[in-house]
């Protein structure tokens, strides 16, 4: 059984917001960047140790007792010995190797935190574009249940005509058809329903079967068009992607690898020294060492070290090219990120474009559906106008309210990618 996250209440109505705040912090594919991002931090603290001394100590305590023959005569003897070391390393000097890896980590974890702020904004979009399918959906499932309300009125009605002959068979086969190819379509939505639903769940880092409950959406009565332009939209997503960035920061570490590259060619040179200390005692018995030793010498060594590979079969040359040619790949995955990103806000933009003139269609064919139901419900309340043609405006109406709805759902949605495409940290919303 999966648990659901401490996060997720099953009392709590979720509008977009809130399904966004938990989606940030329930979404696994969040975490495990964030996870990353703190292991890379950790390796940036790793790169700087090189600047600190290396100091190492150990100690030894013995005792034995043991049997050694002589020339004199047999020699028996016990000893014990304290005895502590301590060494100490430094580099002095590595013509530009430790700033090289620190730059190169600094970069890594430049792109890592980047990378973490796009797949959160790539949780956005989703958790967005899955609310607004589920919105078109619920919309959609009211439309065809008015539709197949007003199907089953007009077969209804239609069965009663025939029986006193006011209609044909044919027309109640007709309208019999209808209303089954209605209540089908009532399935399918219903069915639409669910499936968003649980997409929109999974996009939040739950499971399909969660109990969500959701706000009852309210859509705006009209849109407007956006106002900046195509090529600055492009500009911003080149400035502002995290992805463009992370790139950047990543041809940054490879510039960083040649610069380590280079500096092999240079010697390393260290300062290194230790201080032993030790204390012992020896007894002996018979021999010519017979008696009793106690001594405690003290040492240290201190010395400059300087180590130069002067030949190595041209493997530090074939390395350094290696590495330019990192640097030169790295160049060209940068600019084919900035043509995808270009790409994604120009198709993002005209489908934008596009859904603009769908909505405005749409609000066209809701006001003539609006008029010509007004003028059948005064017609039908004046005996002018039969049920079934009353019941067929009201479905009119409803198909006309649920392509509407559709069509501020796809806007809605392709807002939102436009935005996700420029990489900023807005929001699409109703």
């Amino acid at each position: 059984t999966q648990l659901l996250p401490t996060q997720f209440s099953p009392k709590k109505s979720y509008d977009l917001g809130s399904l966004i705040d938990l989606g940030l912090a329930t979404n696994p594919s969040t975490r495990s960047a964030w996870f990353q991002a703190k292991a890379a931090s950790a390796t940036l603290a790793g790169s700087r140790a090189p600047y600190y001394p290396k100091i190492a100590g150990s100690a030894e305590i013995s005792a034995d007792q043991w049997y050694s023959p002589a020339v004199a005569s047999p020699d028996n003897y016990q000893r014990k010995q304290v005895r502590t070391f301590l060494s100490l390393e430094y580099l002095l000097l590595d013509f530009g190797r430790r700033a090289a890896d620190v730059d190169r980590t600094l970069a890594l974890f430049n792109a890592s935190g980047l990378l973490y702020e796009r797949q959160c904004q790539r949780v956005v979009f989703n958790i967005q574009r899955h609310y607004f399918a589920h919105e078109a959906a619920l919309h959609q499932q009211d439309a065809s249940r008015a539709i197949a309300d007003a199907t089953r009125t007009i077969a209804e009605t239609i069965q009663r005509e025939v029986q006193t002959g006011l209609s044909a068979t044919t027309e109640s086969l007709r309208a019999k058809k209808n209303q089954l190819q209605a209540d089908a379509e009532l399935a399918s939505a219903n069915a639409l329903v669910q499936t968003t639903l649980g997409d929109l769940a999974l996009a939040t880092g739950l499971p399909p079967n969660t109990p969500l409950l959701l706000r009852k959406p309210q859509f705006p009565k009209s849109t407007t068009s956006l106002l900046a332009k195509v090529d600055k939209l492009i500009n911003l997503a080149l400035a502002n992607r995290p992805d463009i960035q992370a790139r950047t920061a990543e041809l940054r570490a490879h510039q960083a690898e040649v610069a380590a590259a280079q500096a092999n060619f240079f010697p390393v040179i260290r300062l290194q020294g230790s201080l032993d200390a030790a204390a012992f005692q020896y007894q002996a018995t018979g021999g010519k060492s017979h008696g009793s030793y106690r001594e405690e010498p003290n040492g240290y060594t201190a010395f400059l070290t300087a180590k130069w590979d002067i030949f190595d079969g041209f493997e530090r040359t074939e390395k350094l090219r290696k590495k330019r040619a990192e640097v030169a790949s790295a160049s060209q995955d940068l600019q084919t990120a900035q043509l995808d990103a270009s790409r994604d806000v120009w198709v993002a933009y005209q489908s934008y474009l596009t859904n603009i003139v769908r909505i405005q269609s749409a609000e066209g064919f809701v006001a003539a559906a609006e008029e010509n139901f007004l003028s059948a419900k005064t017609s039908s309340e004046s005996g002018l106008l039969t049920i079934a043609e009353f019941s067929e405006a009201t479905a009119q109406l409803a198909l006309a309210h649920s392509t509407h709805a559709t069509a501020l759902a796809d806007y809605s949605t392709s807002l939102a990618a436009l935005i996700f495409a420029t990489g900023t940290k807005k929001t699409a919303s109703h």
